[in-house]
């Protein structure tokens, strides 16, 4: 009796000519190995890598609608399951990456086409891919960028890596007209930070420490919302 390979149909969609990518991935890439899934542009790629241990698997993503790789390291049992698994933009929601049987991703790839037709109706031109760079960060809503960040601020919390004059510990962040406030609720020291595209948000992604200063300072004299 000859075992069938296990395998799983990939798709995600070239940034930038807005083609659906097919590919087929086989449980037999070494783990020293990888797989690169390219648009007939030349324009774009999905690389899928193994992990030491083969228990999971990579996949580097281009976006459609941040224009960032993303990475995503999904479980083998996953991937080779027989249900479909989206890959998320983690700024906008948006799916970018499809595993699963052929059918269903085929259908899944058919869904997207309609919505991202209907996104560009709204913005009034033909595909996302003609927007121009501002209009483009206009999918980001600003509340979304603000989870991002927020989630950002509490990894960075429990590292140690922000600090204030009274060094409490703890920091909450809140929306401003001016972008987004990591603040200290004790001495009320703050950092404001224009994070209401996705570019903003990609900066704060490499920030390593964050000082806060002007100390009981009231963080909403300048006219936000307490979050």
């Amino acid at each position: 009796m000859v075992l069938k390979p296990k395998e799983t149909h990939v798709a995600y969609r070239c940034p930038d000519c807005g083609t659906a990518v097919y590919g087929l991935v086989g449980d037999f890439i070494p783990a020293s190995g990888m797989l690169r899934l390219k648009c007939p542009c030349g324009k774009s790629r999905m690389q899928i890598i193994p992990s030491p241990d083969r228990e999971k698997i990579r996949f580097d993503v281009p976006c459609l609608f941040c224009r960032q790789d993303h990475h995503f390291s999904v479980s083998r049992n996953v991937v080779f399951g027989d249900r479909l698994f989206l890959l998320n933009c983690p700024y906008t929601n948006m799916d970018v990456g499809f595993l699963g049987p052929r059918e269903e991703v085929d259908r899944a790839v058919a869904e997207q086409e309609k919505e991202l037709a209907k996104l560009a109706g709204a913005f009034g031109v033909e595909r996302l891919r003609d927007l121009s760079p501002e209009e483009s960060e206009e999918i980001l809503p600003d509340a979304q960028v603000h989870d991002v960040i927020r989630f950002i601020v509490k990894e960075m919390e429990a590292d140690g890596e922000i600090t204030c004059p009274c060094g409490s510990g703890t920091y909450e962040t809140g929306m401003t007209e001016n972008g987004i406030l990591v603040y200290c609720p004790v001495c009320g020291a703050s950092h404001l930070f224009p994070a209401n595209s996705v570019s903003d948000a990609e900066r704060f992604l490499h920030c390593e420490r964050l000082e806060l200063t002007n100390p009981r300072k009231s963080p909403w004299k300048e006219g936000g919302q307490t979050p």
